[in-house]
């Protein structure tokens, strides 16, 4: 019989739904005297029910559920949350029973990455949250814990004490209920928000968002606010911005808040008389908020709106970041994010400069937070392309490599934080004045580090599946990804840059991060290969020029 002991655990947290009257989740102990005692849960009639019974640490339980269908499970409550996080459980199809996978086995798969952040299952999208607190990092993100689609949204959660290496903590938020109830009328639930940490406790603001299912004038979306001094409990939320402004689109989310001149300003993603834009909102106590203006308008592009918008003070700059939705360049990029560098005075932003964050239109919804005198950003490893690869029990999306942000000569340069030297493993080639070339590099999780002395051209194979390619371009069309023989073959993912200097490349699975010119350009792409094994080839026009090369092996963070 397959039994689970929690150690250190108080609580099963379930997600459960019937697919017949009566399923239900079923957990089963024995007592000191050898009778068996039993608790029962009726699983949710129409929607997934988020069942929580409390368990005793340190005893076996049997767990089965019944004429239901589970989407997620694990043990919480330890005593030890912050370093052990949760523990996964899943059913084995064979007799119903529950069980402890090994983790690293279950991430050690070619659809998934190994060192970048993945939720256990299913889908996540955005970051939410980012802050360093009382010792350790926290990210909070979206999340749809029944599938590997989006749908109503949940927050997830995970920390970590050096950026790479994260534990996975429980569910945090819950769509509001009466649209779990009502799906075929009703979509949201919690949408984006940030965290303001202090020495004492957290502030989280995010957006609530019920509206039909196509997107119009009917739907509703409202700035909340809940506090937590654990982050592990969470205060009720409360509603501290109730509707957008006046001109401004039903398209009014994603909250991210900073400090100052003795005041608490909110950027918010919106859309102005049709026009992308971010709203500003200014507090004197972080609780009663006033519209101010639009922080800024893009009068270049039509762009639905903006979302998961960032502004920061960076290098004696301020700096605005934003989502595209619904936008596509010139090259036939989807949703990319840009950003926006100058000044800002008397509450005006003034733009000097502006760029596209992550040149492989892989990456949206980024945020950032400080500590320590560092600005570091997270993004999503998003899909726009649809090229994702379905696998049981697999996930769509992940998070990108933690990036330490900087303006240099007007741009936003962004650079792998130095922890990801945490990972690096033993080199497996090395060379100078040479090509290189490794046609498999078993499990297909590395770090390419390659300097020039002189600008040259060069292809760089960086992904190989049958007739599907992904490469790296530099040429007299300049520097780009290029896909082959997947749904975004064809589109131009090319980086601003005039020569190539430097480049930072990182492959893991079905991701690949590309950091150009010690983070002049940053580029993100997803490619599927359907062997554990991995490929780099180095194939430069003048490999004289190749003033140093070397493909070091990267380490699982879930070892």
């Amino acid at each position: 019989m397959k039994k689970v002991n929690t150690k250190n655990h108080t609580c099963l947290e379930i997600f459960a739904k019937q697919t017949a009257d009566g399923g239900k989740v079923r957990v089963l102990s024995r007592n000191a005297d050898g009778s068996v005692q039993s608790v029962e849960k009726l699983a949710g009639r129409t929607y997934f029910a988020w069942l929580k019974i409390p368990l005793k640490q340190n005893t076996d339980y049997e767990i089965y559920s019944e004429e239901c269908e589970v989407s997620l499970c694990y043990l919480s409550g330890s005593g030890d949350m912050l370093e052990e996080g949760v523990c996964y459980l899943e059913k084995n199809p064979a007799d119903d029973r529950f069980y402890v996978p090994d983790q690293a086995a279950w991430y050690d798969r070619p659809s998934r990455e190994s060192y970048h952040f993945s939720p256990w299952k299913n889908w996540m999208n955005d970051p939410n949250g980012l802050c360093w607190f009382q010792g350790y990092y926290h990210m909070f993100y979206q999340f749809n814990p029944h599938g590997q689609q989006w749908s109503n949204m949940y927050w997830g959660h995970a920390a970590s004490r050096d950026l790479v290496h994260w534990v996975h903590f429980p569910v945090v938020l819950a769509p509001q209920e009466e649209i779990l109830e009502r799906p075929e009328e009703w979509k949201g639930g919690a949408f984006s928000g940030c965290a303001v940490a202090s020495e004492e406790e957290v502030v989280f603001y995010l957006t609530r968002h019920k509206g039909p299912l196509q997107d119009g004038e009917d739907t509703v979306e409202q700035q909340w606010m809940m506090k937590s001094r654990d982050m592990i409990h969470f205060s009720e939320e409360t509603c501290v911005i109730g509707q957008p402004p006046e001109g401004a689109s039903f398209d009014f989310r994603d909250p991210k808040v900073l400090r100052a001149n003795d005041r608490w300003y909110m950027a918010l993603g919106s859309a102005i008389e049709g026009k992308g834009a971010i709203l500003l909102y200014e507090s004197r106590d972080g609780e009663q908020w006033e519209y101010v203006h639009p922080l800024l308008v893009e009068e270049r592009e039509e762009v639905r709106c903006f979302e998961c918008p960032d502004f920061m003070e960076l290098d004696g700059k301020y700096v605005a970041i934003g989502a595209w939705m619904e936008h596509r360049d010139e090259c036939g990029r989807y949703q990319m994010s840009r950003y926006y560098t100058g000044t800002w005075h008397n509450r005006e932003f003034e733009i000097e400069s502006d760029g596209w964050f992550d040149f492989g239109s892989n990456c949206y919804a980024m945020q950032s937070f400080a500590h320590q005198g560092r600005r570091i950003s997270i993004g999503w490893i998003s899909d726009f392309y649809e090229e994702h690869a379905a696998d049981e029990n697999g996930a769509y999306g992940s998070m990108t490599i933690p990036r330490e942000l900087h303006v240099k000569n007007g741009k936003l340069y962004m650079t792998p934080v130095r922890e990801m030297d945490l990972l690096k493993g033993e080199a497996l080639a090395q060379g100078r004045g040479e090509n290189l070339s490794l046609p498999k590099i078993e499990g297909n999780a590395y770090r390419a580090e390659i300097k020039f002395d002189k600008n040259t051209c060069f292809t760089i194979l960086l992904g190989k599946d049958k007739e599907r390619e992904l490469s790296l371009v530099n040429d007299k069309d300049g520097l780009r990804l290029v896909t082959k023989g997947v749904k975004s073959e064809g589109i131009r993912f090319r980086a601003d840059v005039e020569e190539v200097r430097t480049l930072e490349i990182y492959v893991d699975g079905r991701t690949a991060e590309v950091y150009v010119n010690e983070g002049e350009a940053a580029g993100t792409k997803v490619f599927y290969n359907s062997s554990a094994d991995g490929c780099f080839a180095l194939d430069a026009e003048a490999p004289e020029h190749v003033a140093w090369v070397e493909v070091a092996g990267m380490k699982s963070i879930w070892h």
